[in-house]
């Protein structure tokens, strides 16, 4: 088992990787704009090297974040079975699960599919949305206007989110997938 401190740096380094990259700085960059060696900045973002509380709060401010932001404890939010909203109103033999969403303007659902059945249709998402499917079990087929396309267990597919659609099992047997709104 990893030490805690390994952890905590490794933690914090991904952290300020992500918010880098979300930033579009390079690592030259962010390191000029903390106050820090390339170098330091390289193996912090590693989780090679413990930062002081003077780096750490010099990298917040690079960022434009709160230096908790990047300090806090990571959370696991846990949201029990019976506390997910099921809804079979999206057609016969379908069965839709809204997942608690671990950020704003994203979407995550879980369908599960009787064989031959299919969604009625899925309105189009605001503009510019992108939706992915991940098959977990079966065959699914996305179904738009001018297209059918086959997914099976274990495919994922990137699609535009703002073209109306519908999700469909040609199987005989059931199918199940996970889709997420961004």
């Amino acid at each position: 088992m990893a030490k805690s401190e390994d952890t905590g740096a490794r933690v914090f380094g991904a952290r300020v990787r992500s918010r880098r990259r979300h930033s579009n700085l390079t690592l030259n960059e962010l390191a000029a704009r903390a106050g820090i060696s390339r170098a330091a900045l390289s193996k912090i973002e590693r989780g090679e090297q413990d930062t002081s509380v003077s780096n750490a709060m010099g990298l917040s401010r690079a960022l434009g974040v709160d230096v908790g932001e990047l300090l806090a404890e990571p959370e696991v939010v846990i949201t029990p079975s019976e506390a997910i909203l099921a809804l079979t109103s999206y057609g016969p033999g379908t069965h839709r699960r809204d997942l608690p969403s671990p950020m704003e303007n994203m979407e995550v659902i879980h369908y599960t599919l009787d064989p031959r059945s299919e969604t009625s249709a899925i309105a189009a998402h605001r503009s510019g949305s992108r939706e992915t499917f991940y098959v977990l079990a079966g065959i699914v087929e996305i179904v738009t206007i001018d297209r059918r396309t086959v997914l099976r267990a274990g495919d994922c597919a990137q699609a535009p989110g703002d073209v109306p659609h519908q999700v469909a099992n040609p199987s005989d047997r059931p199918a199940e997938l996970i889709l997420i709104i961004v």
